[in-house]
């Protein structure tokens, strides 16, 4: 090995290659910085932690199968527990866009570990003795198994947060719909006026679709706790030990937490990417209930004084470089923002499930990074959504009952009692005299002024009610 005050000389079956003198990493990995140097994205915290957390277990798990010798044990446990720190993160900075399978985040992971177990025992960066990248590092390991249980494992301990923002944020939404529980406000389909609802039954619409995403959400991350690591190339667990996966899963259990089970079939899992197409289908129909919702407070906060003006959004920054005063919705147009990406996240990763020859799928790389995304900046625009904006929403009541009364939508209440074609020639007249239904109602003494508060009352305008025809 040949040293200067700068590179080092390592060497693989393509030949000779400098890699910096001070670097853990080695010659896989020097490779990989100069072949794909693309987009400087690199990978997120989670996965860095993740992958670590599998060569921790596996050197436990090779030591407990009595293959590593507890010197290297101990000396890889003490390099991950570093690693896990953020010593190496310089070190681990691979590009995303990158050969297929991961082989480079592997590969990059086991020279660090390498690298610093041995030093840790007196060697030399670069020297791999005692403790070798493949040989002991990845012992009883492959890329191929080790990436997809990697971003398994990423994915289930970073969705803790997910979910616990989804439930603070239907509690927010919950507290709200209590607040305006009997406020009566125009109800709209199409964009027009169609009949009553509370300020309560539309927040409640909302709740229960936030509510429904996340309990989607969390049914289909069960399958994800299904890994085929021990499974090495093709599935078949060739160089591993016959009892390596059940010790393997036992010790990611340990330190985890996360109750992890074996699969049935390790060559499916390295090939098929549906647990991860269709956990991605959870956040994109959350992301869809969020540019819903968005939607709606963005166009009942038009205004404030040429348009609905049925809520007050809270100031999050001045609107405009030109235009003073100008306040603009701007949490809400970052929560769009977030949710179109997740939505094209979830086409990356759908796309990219499409590249499953034979025994492998080579695009784990992508996908772990849309997927890690997804869940990090919904996480982080539910968070945004729930302080800067719907905790502090007030609903105008002054102006959603001077639009409701003014409005025509309650005549509907009247079809049960004396038809569809009576009713639509009350509405057309009370609109040709700019008058209200009541009103004119009222003039065709169809009903008692005691009638007509029973039929336009709260509980029978916005409920099912049993109908006593009088006439």
């Amino acid at each position: 090995m040949a040293t200067n005050k700068k590179t080092r000389t390592e060497k693989d079956f393509l030949g000779d290659i400098l890699v910096p003198s001070d670097s853990y990493y080695g010659s896989h990995t020097a490779r990989a910085k100069a072949n794909f140097n693309i987009s400087g994205i690199t990978a997120p915290n989670a996965f860095r932690k993740a992958l670590c957390l599998i060569k921790l277990a596996a050197a436990k798990t090779n030591a407990q199968l009595k293959l590593l010798d507890g010197k290297a044990e101990k000396a890889i446990v003490m390099a991950c527990e570093e690693f896990m720190d953020g010593k190496f993160d310089k070190e681990f900075t691979v590009d995303v866009f990158q050969a297929g399978a991961g082989t480079s985040y592997n590969m990059n992971i086991n020279e660090i570990l390498a690298n610093r177990a041995n030093e840790l025992l007196g060697g030399r960066k670069g020297e791999y003795k005692p403790v070798h990248p493949n040989n002991h590092v990845n012992m009883s390991q492959s890329s191929n198994d080790v990436t997809p249980t990697a971003t398994r494992l990423a994915i289930l301990l970073i969705l803790p947060a997910l979910i616990k923002e989804l439930k603070e944020l239907e509690n927010v939404i919950g507290k709200k719909q209590k607040q305006y529980s009997k406020v009566l406000k125009v109800g709209r389909t199409h964009l027009q006026d169609a009949v009553p609802i509370t300020v309560g039954q539309e927040l409640d619409s909302y709740r229960q679709a936030l509510e429904k995403s996340r309990l989607f959400i969390e049914e289909r991350s069960k399958d994800l706790k299904i890994l085929g690591i021990g499974g090495t190339a093709v599935g078949t667990g060739i160089t591993a030990d016959p009892d390596y996966k059940k010790v393997m899963i036992n010790n990611l259990k340990k330190l985890t937490g996360i109750n992890f089970v074996k699969t049935k079939n390790a060559t499916e899992t390295a090939n098929n990417m549906n647990s991860f197409v269709n956990f991605s289908a959870t956040l994109r129909s959350l992301s869809i209930n969020l540019l819903n919702i968005s939607e709606d407070l963005k166009i009942m906060n038009m205004g404030p004084k040429a348009g609905l003006n049925e809520i007050n959004l809270p100031p999050a920054q001045p609107g405009s470089s030109i235009m003073p005063g100008k306040v603009n919705p701007s949490v809400l147009e970052c929560v769009d923002m977030i949710a179109v990406q997740v939505m094209g996240n979830d086409k990356v990763i759908e796309l990219s499930a499409q590249k499953s020859h034979f025994e492998l799928n080579v695009m784990c790389p992508i996908i772990m990074h849309n997927i890690l995304q997804s869940l990090e900046i919904l996480t982080n625009g539910l968070s945004l959504l729930r302080t800067k904006c719907l905790a502090e929403l007030e609903y105008d009541t002054k102006t959603i009952k001077n639009l409701f009364e003014n409005s025509l939508v309650i005549a509907t209440a009247l079809v049960p009692y004396i038809g569809y074609e009576l009713t639509a020639d009350i509405v057309k007249s009370a609109l040709k005299k700019n008058i209200r239904v009541k009103e004119e109602l009222a003039s065709r003494k169809i009903f008692t002024s005691q009638e007509i508060e029973k039929i336009f009352s709260l509980e029978a305008i916005t409920n099912p009610v049993k109908i006593k025809k009088s006439r």
